[in-house]
């Protein structure tokens, strides 16, 4: 039950407080130090204010992020899911990509986080997207039950891997 609680695009001046509850959940997780994102860099990469996929960085590359809020009864914002469209090569189709979701404790068993899955969920059916997907700490039981219990699957057949800053440099460069 979400209690008519709302669902909301991120606008620029939540950039605060979505850097804030990316410290939480990642503090949570205890990875507090894996935040190196500024308010800068979000306002950089995410799209605010509007969701239509046309906004470039100053580079030239595309901004891909985009963030829900869900806000509270009280009218505070309980929660926040990141997410980005990807690119599924065997359908040749769109996918989305939920990155980020984090309920804040407070707010936790009020059904928000189902919502904002179902948010993404929507956003990508909407997009024509052929999958979601998303990835979650193998030590999160909590967040793999409440996974399982919206009938996600474990993907054991697959393994994430990662090149991470200067090891992709050092790749990109050739070394």
């Amino acid at each position: 039950m979400t209690n008519n609680a709302t669902i909301r695009s991120a606008r620029r001046e939540d950039v605060p407080l979505i850097l804030a509850l990316m410290k939480a959940t990642a503090t949570e997780q205890k990875v507090p130090h894996s935040v190196t994102a500024t308010e800068s860099d979000l306002l950089n990469t995410l799209h605010l204010d509007q969701a239509n996929g046309t906004e470039t960085m100053a580079n030239g590359s595309p901004k891909n992020g985009e963030v829900f809020l869900i806000e509270a009864p009280e009218g505070e914002i309980a929660g926040m899911a990141i997410y980005f469209i990807t690119y599924v090569a065997w359908k040749a189709k769109s996918g989305v990509c939920l990155e980020d979701l984090y309920v804040r404790p407070e707010y936790r068993c009020r059904g928000y986080a189902r919502f904002l899955v179902q948010a993404v969920a929507k956003k990508g059916h909407e997009l024509g997207c052929s999958r979601m997907e998303w990835f979650c700490f193998t030590d999160n039981q909590r967040a793999l039950n409440f996974y399982h219990d919206i009938g996600a699957k474990d993907m054991d057949t697959m393994m994430l891997l990662r090149l991470d800053g200067d090891e992709m440099v050092k790749f990109a460069n050739g070394s």
